[in-house]
Formats: C-alpha cells, structure tokens, sequence
C-alpha cells in the first residue's frame, strides 16, 4: 500500500514544540508518533500531554524506532550537528532547525552524510513556505507593485534572553545572530531570489560575552543593498522587514511567521491577510510531500540556501569572536 503519512520523532522536549506539534496536527500527510528527551520522565510527560503515542528517555532509541520517517530536531543550537548526525547515521529523514549548524563544515558535513545515506535533509525555515511569503514574491517581482526595489531595511527585537542560559557563550551557538540571522539573509535569497555578494557587520557584546546586538549592511547580487539590526536588549523595536521601490514600499510585519503585509503606492497603504491557524503547518506540508515523493533535498529550503547562509554566519563570527570560534569544532 502506498504510504501517504509521514510519521515524526521529535528529538528534544524545548519549549517550541508545542507550537511545532499543532503544526503537524495541522498537515493532513503527516503525524507524531514518538518524542524522546534527555530524561525519559520530561519525554513521558510531554507525550502523555500532546497524547504522542510513544517516549523516549534518550535519543538514540528515537533514531532505532523503525516506525519513524522523518526526525525533527529543536536540540539547543550546539546540539544540532550531533543531533542531525546521529539520526542520518540510523538512515532516518531530518529536519533540523535553524540555526542549521554552528559552522559551514558542519553543515556541509551532513548534507554529504545524507546523500550517503540517502535521506531528506532540511533546514528548519517556516518562512520559506508561509503563503504570505509567496504573496510577497509576486507583489515584488512579478507584478513590480513598488517599481523597482532599491534597498530592504530588516530589523528585529528578541528579548528574553535571560531565561536562556547559554545564551551568552559563542562556543555553543549563543549570540543574537546565532540565535536570529538564518531569517532575514535567508528570507532575503528566498523572496528576491538572488545571493548575497558582500556583507560586513558591526555588533555590541559585554565583555567576553556573545552579541546582543548586531547591524549589518548587505549587498545583493541583484543589485540592491540592505540594512539589518537586530538587538535582544529592547522590547520597544517592532520587528518587519521594508522593502523600498521607486514606486513605493512593501512592509512585513514578524515576515518569519506572518498571516500579513502592508502595500504603500503613491502613498496609498492596502493591508492584505492570510487566515491560518499555524505558522509552521506550510513546512511540514512541503516536507512530508518531499519524503512521500522520495526526495532527498527540499526543491525551496535548498541545501545552497543553507551552506550559503551559514558560511556568512560563522564568517561574521570568526571575525567577532575569533578565540572563541577556534573552539568549536
């Protein structure tokens, strides 16, 4: 009989899960069949909540149960490469969330691994696949409503830091950027369709701690430039993305999880909506479809995108943190 669900493990109990479980409960091709976390009591009580039929006090039974497809991966950020490693070793599917890894070899690592093993490997990104992002395509390329684009500003606030406790420490993925960049510069090469040729940063940490704030000027392939600020310092900065035309502007509002967007034209604003329930239902969508199809690389959250974006992360990094970065391996 031809499969036609895809079956999930989630490997890892973190908060988002809550939010990553009502998406799949959403997507009519996929489910949850088993979580495992590091304490088998953690796992039990996050199944017996989200009534997931099986848990795991560890990650390696995870990776040995044969009635799991694919494995989601929400591990904090140093657990991602060894988290992804451990389930494309087992021959299971990965979806791994951002940020992918903490350094381009890692990635590139595993994306060769899963060739190997002949697996679907992805990058967490809800963005790429929520219809407003589509919308916001047409809007800019196809239709040219704002004329042609000249500059995009992105700015983003993440406070909260303090209920993260590694937050401040570079070797394990902390840090603003870590934390955040995977969005815009991905999102940026997702709706323009176009590469970022050249970038430098500026950032504001305390002492030898990682980045709470970061700016960056960009330069696209296309021939636009961008301006990106992101600080976890203040609660104040609404977080969107302004893309800027000669004909007018095109602004998203929180674009990584967004129902919505604003279009100004000859100072005119029209304000356009898109009903849904959760962010993340349009990307397990794609990804079971992928896997159903055989497919061992996503056709829009593409391997380039990632080792694209993650050789400007940790190249930014190096230059920030240099002895720090040499300890990450």
């Amino acid at each position: 009989m031809e499969q036609k669900v895809v079956r999930y493990g989630i490997m890892g109990a973190a908060s988002i899960v809550a939010r990553i479980i009502a998406g799949i409960h959403e997507s009519p091709n996929s489910q949850v069949v088993a979580i495992a976390a590091r304490n088998l009591e953690k796992a039990q009580k996050v199944a017996t909540q989200f009534e997931i039929p099986v848990a795991y006090g560890n990650y390696e039974e995870l990776c040995a149960d044969q009635n799991i497809d694919v494995i989601y991966i929400p591990l904090w950020n140093a657990g991602h490469y060894a988290g992804a490693k451990l389930a494309l070793q087992h021959h299971k599917n990965v979806l791994l969330e951002k940020p992918f890894t903490l350094t381009y070899a890692q990635a590139k690592d595993l994306f060769e691994l899963a060739r190997k093993q002949q697996c679907f490997l992805m990058e967490g990104q809800k963005a790429a696949f929520l219809p407003v992002t589509d919308q916001v395509r047409k809007q800019l390329l196809k239709r040219q409503a704002i004329g042609k684009i000249y500059g995009i500003t992105i700015q983003e606030s993440h406070p909260g830091i303090e209920k993260i406790p590694w937050f401040h420490d570079v070797t394990v993925g902390g840090g603003a950027f870590y934390g955040s960049a995977s969005y815009g510069l991905e999102y940026l090469q997702l709706v323009l369709q176009t590469d970022i040729v050249a970038y430098q940063g500026q950032i504001s940490h305390t002492a030898l701690q990682a980045d709470d704030q970061v700016q960056l000027n960009l330069k696209l392939k296309s021939g636009q430039l961008a301006s990106v600020f992101m600080t976890t310092l203040s609660q104040q900065l609404s977080s969107q993305i302004t893309f800027w035309g000669t004909k007018g502007s095109l602004t998203v509002p929180n674009y990584w999880k967004t129902d919505a967007y604003e279009l100004t034209v000859n100072h005119v604003t029209q304000k356009f909506k898109q009903t849904q329930k959760s962010e993340f239902v349009y990307e397990f969508n794609h990804v079971s479809e992928q896997i159903l199809n055989k497919q061992q690389a996503s056709s829009v959250m593409t391997p380039a995108i990632t080792l694209k974006t993650m050789k400007i992360i940790e190249g930014l990094y190096r230059q920030w943190f240099p002895t720090q970065m040499k300890k990450i391996r």
